[in-house]
């Protein structure tokens, strides 16, 4: 086997390892938003993302829509007579971590905001 073989198989363990984690960290999460957020935390930069997050039926929506704006200051919109929100906001790690954590919520996806309103879901 060339060393660049063995290279590329270095490569793939440290990403299966890397992939594992995250799916045990960040259960709920889609992992490509997870490696977004690392590599805007590598690269020192704060961005705003827009995150589609699917809850469990029969949440409070009005009691969701204050305890997102205390946090983040930003207003969620809901969907799908409230199993769908979404909303606009700086995200880093931590608070992707908070939210994964939330026991109402299944799944999250995300993606950088932008002003075209384009997105990756």
């Amino acid at each position: 086997m060339s060393d660049q073989e063995t290279g590329v198989k270095e490569v793939v363990k440290e990403f299966t390892e890397a992939d594992n984690a995250i799916r045990t960290v960040f259960s709920k999460v889609d992992p490509l938003l997870v490696v977004r957020l690392i590599i805007d935390e590598k690269a020192n930069r704060e961005n705003i993302y827009t995150l589609e997050m699917i809850l469990k039926p029969d949440q409070d929506t009005e009691q969701l829509r204050e305890r997102v704006i205390s946090v983040t200051g930003m207003a969620p919109g809901f969907y799908l007579k409230g199993t769908k929100m979404i909303v606009s906001h700086n995200l880093d790690l931590n608070l992707l971590k908070r939210i994964n954590d939330l026991d109402f919520v299944i799944t999250i996806k995300g993606s950088p905001y932008s002003a075209g309103g384009s997105s990756d879901f």
